[in-house]
């Protein structure tokens, strides 16, 4: 929706998964010519150099990138669990592009990443890059085929540090 509303936060996502384990993952964000590539367990790279994960230890200190997937349940219970979560974090940004998101964990400009209910092919490729630059990810079935709820983060921050 970025791309095809001429939002500048928008990419080219490519992941290899093998089953629910992403293997490698190629993210090119065309507005900034920054092209990420990881290896999942392996190496994550921002223009060949390589990248990771910030240090941040406290969800307090933490930026948290999330979003409204289009599968979303926008009931009040659901909206009112997704603020008690959010709101311990120090920043909360919605980008709109869970692939560059993901990026951003990978390289350390944001500590957390967590949606629910994403399609596979939006988180494919930057689950690979949070792995490859010493990250965290959780991936459990969303209620939807293809979706997923997905936690990444910094590997110093777990998710039930926003509880």
């Amino acid at each position: 929706m970025n791309f095809y509303r001429d939002l500048p936060i928008s990419c080219i996502s490519i992941g290899l998964f093998n089953g629910t384990k992403p293997v490698i993952g190629v993210v090119y964000d065309f507005h900034n010519e920054d092209m990420y590539t990881g290896i999942a367990d392996h190496i994550s790279t921002l223009q060949d150099k390589p990248i990771h994960v910030s240090s941040t230890s406290s969800v307090q200190d933490a930026i948290l990138c999330t979003g409204f997937p289009v599968n979303m349940d926008f009931s009040q219970k659901k909206l009112i669990e997704f603020v008690e979560h959010v709101i311990h974090y120090k920043k909360v940004r919605l980008l709109g592009s869970a692939a560059l998101s993901l990026a951003y964990v990978a390289c350390g400009k944001v500590d957390v990443y967590m949606e629910s209910d994403i399609m596979l092919w939006d988180v494919a490729a930057g689950l690979a890059l949070v792995l490859g630059s010493g990250g965290y990810v959780d991936i459990t079935p969303g209620t939807h085929e293809w979706s997923y709820n997905v936690y990444a983060s910094n590997n110093n921050i777990n998710s039930s540090q926003d509880n």
